[in-house]
């Protein structure tokens, strides 16, 4: 047994070893390896193949305590109002100037610092424009009690409305995206100069070519970040995954548990 345990350990070190690195193919291989731990886990202290499968399924059924513990009980709100804030100081997000002038040497332009907060988490976001390129950019922090991330954000839109929308935003996303947008992600790309990089070669890889110029009023841009917003929880509302939970409410009804449990399936094979 003592073998079977040092083994099981190796493998629950690789993992996370591989898990660490960026590089997808890498990643996959982590998870494979967690699976093996898993299995040999249960296999060593049950003896019997049906243990270790058990272990492995454990991996894929946990989040459903979550989901129907909390997820499906949670209410949010439809909208979001924002409003301008203060812009957090060096202690709460230390990176935020640096990150301004990167943008600011590519010629971007602050427009202003605003947020919101809803669910125990505070949203803050200082938008940029571009003067001469029809692309904005935001910075992104998001706060809660046991936790605090930040992401950037480069988007341009087209006279016809549709927003082509490019970040590294770390996690899958908790809501379907509407018809009119369309996004990469790429959590690899931690700058902002590679960023926006990758952004201009992904419009001109589609030819779009009609992006309507970057709004520079401060009001403007917050409204449209409040459209967006709608937009993405009015589709939800439409396709079943959220539902009407009163005035100004919702929450995630039992297609859009499923909906959050296959995206966590997809983070763990990192698709």
């Amino acid at each position: 047994m003592v073998f079977h345990l040092l083994l099981t350990a190796g493998f629950a070190v690789l993992s996370m070893a591989l898990r660490s690195v960026s590089i997808p193919l890498i990643f996959r291989l982590g998870n494979i390896s967690m699976l093996v731990a898993s299995y040999l886990f249960g296999w060593t202290f049950t003896e019997h193949p049906s243990g270790g499968i058990f272990c492995i399924s454990l991996w894929f059924l946990f989040p459903w305590v979550d989901l129907i513990g909390r997820v499906r009980r949670m209410q949010l709100p439809a909208s979001h109002a924002i409003e301008s804030q203060i812009a957090p100081g060096s202690q709460r997000f230390p990176d935020l100037e640096e990150l301004t002038e990167e943008a600011e040497a590519e010629g971007f332009v602050k427009v202003e610092d605003c947020g919101w907060d809803y669910a125990g988490q505070r949203h803050f976001v200082r938008i940029l424009s571009h003067p001469s390129e029809p692309v904005r950019a935001a910075i992104n922090l998001v706060e809660g009690e046991s936790f605090s991330f930040f992401y950037l954000t480069v988007s341009s839109r087209t006279t016809g409305g549709k927003l082509w929308h490019t970040w590294n935003y770390p996690f899958s996303l908790s809501l379907k995206p509407s018809p009119d947008w369309n996004f990469q992600r790429l959590r690899e790309v931690d700058g902002f100069l590679a960023l926006l990089e990758a952004h201009r070669d992904w419009l001109k890889r589609h030819n779009v070519t009609d992006a309507a110029p970057a709004t520079k009023d401060a009001d403007t841009l917050t409204a449209e970040l409040e459209a967006e917003i709608q937009s993405q929880v009015s589709h939800n509302l439409k396709c079943g995954v959220l539902l009407t939970a009163g005035e100004g409410l919702v929450r995630y009804s039992w297609k859009g548990c499923f909906f959050l449990w296959f995206q966590f399936l997809r983070e763990l094979v990192r698709l």
